[in-house]
């Protein structure tokens, strides 16, 4: 048996990475400062940061936030929340999901504001005592969205049942817009949560008022982050921003034009597990989809569906090097993808990292285009490409070290 290197073995072994996910927080950042420098008076932002913040990373996320004075946060559930409170933050959280019987503790403890959306939360409430603090909560209203919430006339009765409940104080009162991108339809779903509002102001279920949020990306691009007319009379109300999106640097397609500043925060790359020269009439990966025209330098990227990269992008989608685009060849694998490095100026070898999206240069794919060729969107793109990458995070002044 060959004696081990005593120096060489001490020494832990570091796997290089096949794909790596760079996210820059100082262009987040300067998307949220965007967004902020559009809302009126008496309005706030929420910035949502659920499903790890789009795929960006939840905790360097927070932190860029938090460094911009930012001190509310809203996110899914409370697997989310409670790693923000360990990662140091003490503002409010807004659980979007709601709660279980089992979390209702949890959320007492650790100072969630859970939304009450459905008539379980109730018995919840009913059902259990609430040692300790009052708990925060904000109650959502289904003004045509068909998933979470409570109809217009339900409130009267939920508020019913809510005064029954000392421990408990709706802080906010909120819905979901199902077509944002339509103003005629947002400003219906407005008018209808503003009914309620009006009718329903001067219970004592909601002498805590004080804050009404609505608005995500597409309703914030127009401008309906609060009613266009003031609630005059009684406690003062804040209206909050609710975008996840655009702060991370994509639109909805609303029409509306001047927001040029957003810009995407996330970019991708691939390393080259091989390269390799095939012959003229070669075929390559699954199915012999593609079969070679000409002799041909070809690249294996270590990326495909299981990190996130659409198998509908096979013999569509491309990757960029020094600036030249390379395009997919076949179809996309569980973690390959196969490319034409034939016409490259110079020879690249094995380890060298290829983008695959790259904002800062026009050529490269982008996250829109990726949503429209699978039918798809954003959101979908973000959350699953380069999912289990290895993760880099420039700017911001991070205090901490990201998982």
């Amino acid at each position: 048996m060959r004696p081990r290197d005593p120096l060489t073995h001490s020494l832990p072994v570091i796997p290089e990475g096949r794909t790596r996910v760079t996210v820059n927080l100082d262009t987040f950042v300067r998307n949220v400062r965007t967004v902020q420098r559009r809302l009126g008076p008496g309005e706030d932002l929420l910035p949502v940061i659920k499903s790890n913040a789009y795929g960006h990373g939840l905790l360097p996320v927070m932190q860029a936030l938090s460094s911009e004075g930012l001190t509310r946060i809203a996110v899914m559930g409370s697997e989310e929340a409670r790693s923000l409170r360990d990662g140091g933050f003490s503002g409010t959280i807004v659980l979007l999901g709601g709660f279980t019987a089992q979390e209702l503790s949890l959320c007492i403890q650790e100072r969630f504001t859970p939304v009450l959306h459905n008539w379980e939360h109730i018995r919840i409430l009913e059902d259990r005592s609430l040692p300790g603090p009052d708990l925060d909560l904000h109650l959502k209203v289904d003004t045509g969205m068909g998933r979470l919430g409570f109809l217009p006339e339900e409130i009267q009765p939920l508020l019913v049942r809510l005064a029954g409940l000392p421990r408990v104080k709706i802080r906010g009162l909120m819905t979901h817009f199902p077509e944002s991108e339509d103003r005629n339809d947002t400003e219906t779903c407005m008018k209808i949560l503003k009914e309620v509002l009006l009718a329903h102001r001067d219970h004592p279920a909601f002498s805590d008022l004080e804050v009404v949020h609505m608005a995500n990306s597409g309703a914030v691009m127009q401008g309906l982050v609060s009613f266009p007319e003031p609630i005059s009379g009684g406690r003062p109300i804040v209206f909050w921003a609710r975008p996840g999106l655009m702060l991370y640097g994509y639109l909805p397609e609303t029409g509306v034009s001047g927001w040029e500043p957003i810009r995407p925060v996330l970019s991708v790359e691939a390393r080259l597990i091989s390269v390799r020269t095939l012959p003229d009439g070669h075929s390559v990966s699954y199915g012999r989809t593609s079969i070679l025209s000409r002799r041909s330098r070809i690249g294996v990227l270590g990326i495909g569906y299981a990190d996130g990269l659409p198998r509908s992008l096979s013999g569509r989608g491309w990757g960029m090097i020094d600036g030249r685009k390379v395009p997919f060849l076949g179809r996309v694998c569980m973690d390959m993808v196969v490319v034409d490095l034939t016409d490259l100026p110079r020879d690249v070898g094995i380890g060298e990292w290829v983008r695959i999206l790259d904002p800062e240069d026009p050529q490269a794919m982008t996250v829109d285009q990726i949503a429209r060729w699978t039918d798809s969107i954003p959101y979908e793109v973000l959350c699953l490409l380069g999912h289990r990458a290895d993760r880099r995070y420039i700017g911001g002044n991070l205090r901490i070290s990201p998982p």
